[in-house]
């Protein structure tokens, strides 16, 4: 303890044996006791944080830092805490020519700056002999420390290397987030003492990779690359981290930049992937088939092809690939996605794709994919899948991943579904102020605020998306529906009138349906809505409207004759189902 509270409290440069043992016959009782007590409390201190002030004071500019390296040129120092490829492959070449033969701390840094070359820049080859280092020290243990995937906190944080050799850590793909807050508390550390220090940025753009935080990461690759544009990893890094933030041209302009890399199977990968963001599916192909050509059993890649044909709608050969895949592995979250949406999309087995997403969550039961599938099959069918419905799940969604326009959606379906109005109009609410929102989206919206009979908001909404895209059909359905509500019903059948010569089939179909809610009588209500099916027969609007006309007459066979109609063109929707298997009994 009093070694710790020494190192914290005074310039760490080597004190003679001489002067050490003085210090300890002049010292009294009642002052070591004091000592012990101001070591302990500093050393609680030095744990609870890791900032600049818990590590040697820096002596003037030309002079060593630390004690342990106090007879190593400073440049050496700084070429290896700076810890490009260059700077390490300069910093031993410098060393070498300093000292023909190595002291003990001299093959400590010219062996951790081998290990950091190894485990951080593999492609880079190693110019230097790697000596052996026997004896026991910081250094050296927390690179062993971060091998085994453990984050060495003994390192004592008394210069740049003991800080930030442990967060190397991050560097191991098998730990886990436990440690990622030790990392970043080590590495803004590292940071404080040498800013320019490339390895402390690339491995804290690692760190917030890790976590998700690609606006942090892109700040701290960014540094790391203006100072080694030339480093393969690095290189690698800012695409993906670009291509995370949905800068594609800049992260294939990173990506491409380096020489004599086109059918690196790294390279290749990242372009792949790109290229699929970029929905430029045929080149995304390709970049995978040049893959698979150098290592025909990556299941990694075979499962993306997969995907690509299923975004190109060639399901039999995805169906195949998928096929291949499950005898490997037909437990992977992503395999399982996939084959739920071909079942839905390809297949519409809606009841096989529940059973698959089902299983997914059951494995994976936070992973955002399945819980987004799960919402859209939810809000398909009306039903719940895994026991929860479309708004439920979307909610899950929502919590990693707030603002996310797709599960708002899907949370918006389900609430209207479940006809739970104020927490719909909560959510329609949202969506909209997010602006650019897709016409079914106003729909929705113009719809619940119906409902709770905000009929001028819906109007006002409605008008002006219609006015600002007049030629949306969409929207122009959701601009007659809330005029319907607040105009005079005169004025709005005049105005469906004027539109019916210039409509389209469909258009007109959706007119007539309209205009049956404005008429005064059943008979011309019921003749209206058989202009609409004649403009467009799958029009399901139409039918049910006819189905509860009939079922309001007490005429059920008639009524049932729309609405299994209905039923065929919405397999999906359970609610249809349900109403038909009611009136099913009825009539028997």
């Amino acid at each position: 303890m009093l070694l710790a509270a020494l190192l914290l409290s005074s310039p760490v440069f080597s004190v003679s044996k001489k002067k050490k043992k003085a210090a300890e016959e002049a010292a009294a009782a009642a002052a070591a006791e004091a000592a012990k007590a101001e070591a302990e409390k500093n050393a609680a201190a030095a744990s609870s944080t890791l900032d600049d002030t818990s590590y040697s004071i820096k002596l003037p500019a030309g002079k060593n830092q630390y004690a342990y390296f106090s007879k190593i040129d400073s440049a050496v120092l700084y070429g290896v805490q700076n810890g490009s490829p260059d700077s390490l492959r300069e910093a031993m070449s410098l060393m070498r020519k300093k000292s023909l033969e190595f002291d003990e701390s001299e093959r400590v840094l010219a062996l951790v700056s081998a290990e950091i070359m190894k485990l951080v820049w593999p492609s880079e080859k190693i110019t230097w002999d790697i000596p052996v280092v026997t004896e026991d020290n910081p250094y050296t243990g927390a690179i062993s420390s971060v091998k085994q995937g453990v984050f060495d906190s003994s390192t004592g944080n008394v210069d740049f290397l003991t800080t930030l050799l442990p967060a190397l850590v991050i560097m191991n793909n098998n730990t886990d987030i436990s440690i990622y807050d030790s990392c970043e508390k080590a590495l803004q550390s590292a940071l404080l003492l040498q800013s320019d220090s490339v390895l402390a940025n690339y491995l804290m753009a690692k760190l917030y990779e890790r976590k998700r935080g690609f606006e942090n990461a892109e700040k701290y690759i960014a540094q790391a690359y203006a100072s080694s544009p030339k480093t393969a990893e690095i290189n690698l890094a800012y695409s993906r981290i670009l291509r995370s933030n949905g800068k594609l041209a800049e992260a294939s302009q990173i990506l491409n930049s380096i020489e004599n890399t086109a059918n690196d199977i790294a390279v290749l990968k990242q372009n792949a992937y790109i290229a699929f963001d970029a929905g430029d599916y045929d080149s995304a192909e390709l970049y995978v088939a040049k893959v698979l050509q150098q290592t025909p059993n990556d299941l990694e890649f075979l499962l993306f092809r997969a995907k690509i044909l299923v975004e190109k709608k060639d399901y039999i050969h995805a169906v195949s690939l998928l096929d291949v895949y499950a005898r490997q592995d037909s437990s992977s979250i992503d395999y399982l996605v996939l084959r739920a949406r071909v079942q839905l999309d390809w297949s519409k087995n809606t009841a096989a794709a529940s059973e698959t997403v089902e299983k997914a969550l059951q494995i994976y039961p936070d992973n955002l994919d399945a819980l987004m599938f799960a919402a859209r099959i939810s809000s398909e069918t009306d039903s719940p899948v895994a026991g929860k419905y479309a708004d439920e799940l979307a909610a899950r969604v929502l919590e990693k991943r707030p603002g996310n326009q797709e599960a708002m959606t899907y949370a918006l379906e389900g609430l209207i579904q479940r006809e739970n109005w104020q927490e719909a109009y909560t959510a329609s609410r949202n969506l909209i102020s997010l602006g650019n929102v897709s016409p079914s989206v106003v729909e929705k919206y113009v719809k619940v605020c119906l409902k709770l009979g905000k009929n001028n908001e819906a109007y006002e909404y409605a008008k002006a998306r219609y006015e600002a895209n007049n030629t949306d059909e969409m929207l122009l359905e959701a601009y007659i529906l809330a005029y319907s509500k607040v105009g005079n019903r005169d004025a709005v059948l005049k105005y469906i009138d004027s539109l019916m010569g210039s409509a389209s089939a469909k258009v007109k179909s959706n007119l007539y349906y309209r205009r049956s809610y404005l008429q005064l009588t059943e008979e011309k209500a019921l003749a209206d809505l058989r202009s609409s099916l004649i403009s467009n027969p799958r029009n399901s609007d139409a039918l049910f409207r006819l189905y509860e006309l009939y079922y309001a007459k007490q005429d059920y066979r008639k009524a049932q004759y729309y609405l299994r109609q209905v039923v065929a063109i919405n397999p999906n929707d359970s609610s249809f189902k349900k109403l038909n298997e009611a009136l099913t009994k009825l009539i028997q």
